[in-house]
């Protein structure tokens, strides 16, 4: 096949793209209602063995008699294992396809989180909790190359209720930990979600099954026409800048967010004299605003033929809550709220997977490498803000620190989001 011709057969799914109404546009349920339920459950199960576990820690420490280097390392065991899965998970969706890697990714959410709670030493109960991890890592890269091949005419909505399930998946489990707890014990709170993500399992069992069977709408529904797609693999990627700078954006984004959810109430405690309920209420706000801007950015990101703007505006949001802080700019809680702009960060990331990319195996190979960098980064990013502060005896040059991602980032952004460019076109 020629460069033409293979240029030609990765453009056809660019006209499905848009969210706009095609005159055979099929039902949101048709041949592919499987395939829709099993989002559903993989949006919501992605997060339950981090903010589960975090309300609870204090009970597991003192049953398995965990130290504070065992505590340490299980509060960097959620983004070592996203961010290896980041790597793993494009190779296994080349190897298996999308629909299994989904159900693989379940399996293991499943099998760790039911088992942990029920090991009798610290190494167990974090191995289980590794897999059980790694396999929600892998849950994260599979959600934008599923939606890009069975969805193609709904992308826009379904990348929003993607992005908005994974954020209510993080906020469920943390509000149910303890009540579930006082009721039937600390081992039966942390196991519950387990359970939802084994009724994962159970749609793209059926999909898959359907598939083999040769149904003609499932087949149809999912049908890729890429012929000689391009391989992408990490070589090619580190070449590409629409990789690259998607994969910047994602790192600073990581960075900046997880040593937020890791520092911010000490923060406004330390630096600001927050009481302990006003800090927790600035919290609240920040961690908040995950919500609306996870249902609004990736609507916004489709509607717009140039997004650069939007990429800029959200690298500037955390950097201006944190110089507003240092500066003692405003009341705390409005600092926090802007800070918590940047939450739509992930999910215009998640959106230019599908938008910058022309196949669903693009789609895996650039959320996986985006996610890979990005999930390493955000381990690196708490870390350093704890040492900056242990060597100083001050927030400000952590926050300082945090503030100067804004030029990467906006780097990244505009790399990622300038209009024409699609990461299979450098190497077709």
């Amino acid at each position: 096949m020629n460069i033409r011709s293979t240029h030609a057969a990765l453009r056809v799914p660019v006209a499905a793209q848009a969210d706009n109404p095609a005159p055979s546009r099929p039902g949101l349920w048709q041949g592919r209602a499987a395939v829709l339920l099993g989002l559903v459950l993989l949006g919501v199960t992605l997060r339950h063995a981090v903010t589960g576990l975090s309300p609870l820690l204090g009970d597991v420490r003192s049953a398995l008699g965990i130290g504070t280097a065992g505590a340490t390392l299980i509060g960097m065991l959620p983004t070592l294992c996203f961010g290896a899965a980041g790597f793993l998970a494009p190779v296994i969706v080349r190897r298996l396809g999308a629909e299994s890697t989904a159900l693989l990714a379940m399996a293991l959410a499943a099998a760790g989180t039911l088992a942990r709670p029920f090991m009798a030493s610290a190494p167990l109960f974090m191995a289980l909790s590794a897999v059980a991890l790694t396999g929600m890592g892998i849950g994260n890269v599979v959600g934008a190359p599923l939606v890009k091949k069975y969805f193609p005419d709904r992308q826009a909505s379904m990348v929003m209720v993607f992005a908005l399930l994974m954020q209510s998946g993080a906020t469920l489990p943390a509000m149910t930990a303890v009540p579930l707890a006082n009721a039937f014990g600390w081992q039966a709170s942390l196991a519950s979600w387990g359970m939802l993500s084994l009724f994962a399992v159970i749609p793209w069992a059926i999909q898959l099954v359907t598939m083999r069977r040769g149904d003609p709408i499932a087949v149809q529904s999912g049908s890729v026409l890429a012929t000689g797609a391009p391989k992408l693999g990490l070589g090619r990627l580190v070449t590409s800048p629409v990789a690259v700078g998607t994969a910047l954006f994602y790192a600073m984004a990581s960075l900046n967010i997880y040593s937020m959810l890791a520092w911010l109430p000490t923060v406004m405690q330390q630096q600001l004299g927050l009481d302990r309920t006003a800090a927790g209420l600035a919290f609240s706000i920040y961690t908040f605003m995950t919500l609306p801007m996870a249902a609004i950015t990736p609507l916004i990101a489709n509607r717009m033929k140039n997004p650069i703007p939007l990429a800029a505006l959200l690298a500037a949001a955390g950097p201006l809550g944190y110089v507003g802080m240092i500066l003692g700019v405003g009341p705390a809680w409005q600092m926090a709220l802007v800070a918590g702009l940047a939450g739509g960060a992930f999910p215009l990331a998640i959106t230019m997977f599908n938008l910058r990319t022309r196949t669903p195996m693009g789609s895996a190979a650039i959320a996986g490498f985006a996610m890979g960098i990005g999930y390493l980064a955000g381990t690196l990013g708490p870390a350093l803000g704890g040492w900056l502060y242990a060597r100083t005896g001050s927030w400000t040059p952590a926050l300082w620190l945090y503030a100067a991602t804004i030029v990467p980032m906006t780097l990244g952004g505009w790399m990622m989001a300038r209009p024409g460019r699609y990461l299979e076109d450098k190497f077709a």
